[in-house]
């Protein structure tokens, strides 16, 4: 067998074509020699997201009657952004309103009148442009009211003592005192402890634990405009008004002693002989706060049930009338008593003095400023004039709605 190359074996050939016919997918289906489909080379475009169309809302919702005109009105874009809101009452007038930076809503600028209908149009794009309008109508309640007579003082009064107390006062009964004191709010600075109490149905003081600090800032808030205050009455109108105390002005007189000594910022300043009232008419005890003045007043007995025709009626005219009371107590000139000031009492209840020391209470005390009388009559009621210091302030807080 030498010299004899030996044959070359095909066996190689065959097992690649045995391979590669094994390597076909095993879901081919076509029979042997048929050409396979092409893979797809493109493929179809996604759809485009749907636009939500824009939504409008309004709280209150429209259609809405008997509505508290406090309630803000909103207006409100779903799914858009608002491009115009109008709000108009029935005689035509524009309700001021404001969007939000992001137009997403609208809000009134102002509070809704009683007893009116509001017509609302409001209009919103979405993303793609397209406008929605909403229209339609809201109505507000038109209940009895409660009328807010009156706040004192205000800025208009001036500045007061360091004695005056906060007073509101309503043009009839308060059904549910609570309800009207939780809307009622004092600010000061410097900041003081301090309580509303009741002083009848119609009237509540605001006062604080002790006087006012000299120089305070008071800002009271009366919050009622549209607020149920009992039995389906709302409040009428909300106020809110600011005051400034002054220096600390306080007189002080025993009438045992009858020297009427004045301090401010508890220096003593001045002292005046004085005649209170005499044993038939003794002047109250107690802590007064000056209420108004007069230059020139005419007391009259019959202010207090005593008929000037009667043995011991008068109408006399005075000078530098400061009032402490409702019940008739001033510190005014009385020329006619010089001799019994400092000595005995002998008035009807006034702390006479001469008129030039009327003259200077009158120019360097005025209205809030404190009057402490001891030692003389029984003491000086709490509804009487600004007599809110008479009351303790364990008694005080207790004439608080919110204290029961």
């Amino acid at each position: 067998m030498s010299g004899v190359r030996p044959a070359r074996s095909t066996a190689p050939s065959a097992l690649f074509v045995a391979l590669a016919v094994l390597t076909l997918p095993a879901c081919q289906g076509a029979e042997a020699g048929e050409p396979s489909a092409a893979a797809p080379t493109t493929s179809a475009a996604p759809s485009p997201e749907p636009v939500e169309p824009a939504v409008i809302s309004t709280d209150p919702p429209l259609g809405a009657v008997d509505v508290a005109p406090v309630t803000p009105l909103h207006v409100d874009a779903g799914h858009g952004t608002l491009t115009e809101v109008l709000v108009t009452d029935e005689d035509g007038a524009v309700l001021p309103g404001a969007l939000d930076p992001t137009g997403a809503s609208w809000v009134a600028a102002a509070d809704l009148a009683y007893g009116t209908s509001y017509a609302v149009r409001a209009t919103a794009v979405d993303a793609g442009g397209t406008p929605t309008t909403a229209t339609g109508s809201i109505a507000t309640v038109a209940p009895r009211t409660l009328t807010l007579a009156s706040v004192f003082p205000t800025a208009d009064t001036g500045t007061v003592g360091v004695g005056q107390p906060i007073s509101v006062t309503f043009d009839e009964d308060v059904t549910d005192r609570a309800a009207v004191e939780r809307r009622l709010q004092v600010t000061s600075t410097p900041a003081v402890t301090g309580s509303w109490s009741w002083l009848s149905d119609r009237t509540v003081h605001y006062r604080p634990e002790q006087y006012w600090p000299a120089h305070t800032h008071v800002a009271v808030d009366v919050d009622l405009y549209g607020v149920d205050v009992g039995r389906g009455i709302r409040g009428q109108r909300s106020e809110h008004v600011e005051f400034d105390v002054g220096p600390k002005r306080v007189a002080v007189v025993d009438a045992t002693e009858l020297v009427l000594r004045l301090y401010v910022d508890d220096q003593l300043v001045r002292t005046m002989p004085t005649s209170m009232g005499k044993r038939s008419s003794p002047t109250p005890s107690g802590t007064y706060v000056v209420m108004q003045q007069s230059r020139h007043y005419t007391m009259r007995s019959a202010s207090y049930g005593v008929p000037a025709d009667s043995p011991d009626g008068y109408e006399t005219p005075v000078e530098y009338a400061s009032r402490l009371s409702n019940s008739g107590i001033f510190v005014h000139g009385a020329p006619w008593s010089v001799g019994d000031q400092g000595r005995r009492n002998v008035s009807h209840g006034c702390l006479n003095v001469s008129v030039a020391d009327a003259g200077w209470f009158y120019t360097h005390f005025g209205r809030g400023d404190v009057v402490e009388v001891t030692g003389a009559g029984a003491r000086l009621q709490t509804t009487d004039g600004f007599g809110d210091w008479n009351a303790d302030w364990a008694q005080w807080q207790a004439g608080s709605a919110l204290a029961r």
